[in-house]
C-alpha cells in the first residue's frame, strides 16, 4: 500500500497527527509508527477527537529522522510529537530524486513533518500496513 492510498482513506489525512512512538527492526527490515490520528470529518463537531493507531512500513528501504533546528532544539518535551504527513518530495528532499529510481513502483514513500521540530521524518518501505487501535489496546482492522 503506498502512502497516498494510505491518507486518502481518512477525513484528515495524515495532518496533525500525533507520533507517540517509533519502533525500528533493522533485522527485520520493519518500523512501526504509533500514532493518534483524527478521524472525524472535517466538519464534525467531534473534528478534534484522536483515536489511537498503528502504522507498519514493512521491507524498509531507509528510514531517516532528522535533527531539529536550532530554534527548536530546547523546547519542552512532550510525550508525542505533532506531525504532517506528505508524499516523498524530490524538491524537497533532494536525495530522493537519486533513491527514486531504485525503489519499486509501489513502495511506501512518506515524509512527515515534525511541528515541534521543524523538521523531517523519511520512510521508503516496500509496504505499509495501517490498523486502529481498540479502546483496550488490541489492534482491529488490519488494512
Amino acid at each position: 500500500m503506498t502512502f497516498e492510498e494510505l491518507d486518502e482513506r481518512f477525513p484528515n489525512g495524515f495532518v496533525d497527527a500525533e507520533i507517540t512512538g517509533l519502533d525500528v527492526d533493522y533485522r527485520n527490515r520493519s518500523a512501526t509508527l504509533h500514532l493518534n490520528l483524527r478521524g472525524n470529518l472535517p466538519d464534525s463537531p467531534d473534528r478534534d477527537v484522536y483515536a489511537p493507531a498503528v502504522l507498519r512500513a514493512n521491507e524498509i528501504f531507509y528510514i531517516s529522522v532528522e535533527p531539529p533546528d536550532t530554534d527548536h532544539l530546547f523546547q519542552s518535551v512532550r510525550s508525542k510529537i505533532t506531525v504532517n504527513g506528505y508524499p516523498e518530495d524530490p524538491d524537497n528532499f533532494p536525495l530522493f530524486a537519486h533513491l527514486k529510481p531504485k525503489l519499486p513502483v509501489d513502495a511506501f514513500c512518506c515524509r512527515f513533518y515534525v511541528h515541534d521540530w521543524n523538521s523531517f521524518i523519511h520512510i521508503a518501505a516496500a509496504r505499509a500496513e495501517f490498523t486502529w487501535v481498540s479502546a483496550g489496546g488490541d489492534e482491529v482492522n488490519r488494512k
